[in-house]
């Protein structure tokens, strides 16, 4: 299976999820609202299904730009960064005086 490939089949399938989850959401708070009594209970379901739902938004948008931005389905692009760290002088001073570089 191709990369590309791959990435299709995995955002259908979390479409799906998405979805799935936007309308069950939906469909309970329209029912709370409509015939749910004024109780603690019936509050705290509907803006706990409310939250899920601005979660699972967020959560999608986000997860779409990391996707796009993500270079491990990009074919043949391999980058290694490096970085050096260098050990401070132990001869020198514990804390360096403001406005020196060490």
């Amino acid at each position: 299976m191709t990369a590309a490939r791959f990435a299709r089949t995995s955002w259908t399938i979390r479409r799906r999820i998405i979805i799935g989850t936007l309308i069950w959401c939906s469909c309970l708070v329209t029912y709370l609202a409509i015939f749910g009594r004024p109780v603690s209970l019936s509050e705290t379901i509907a803006n706990g299904c409310l939250l899920l739902m601005a979660s699972v938004i967020g959560s999608y948008v986000f997860g779409a730009v990391w996707d796009d931005k993500s270079p491990s389905f990009a074919p043949g692009t391999t980058e290694v960064y490096q970085k050096t760290v260098t050990q401070p002088d132990p001869t020198g001073p514990a804390m360096p005086e403001p406005g020196t570089q060490p």
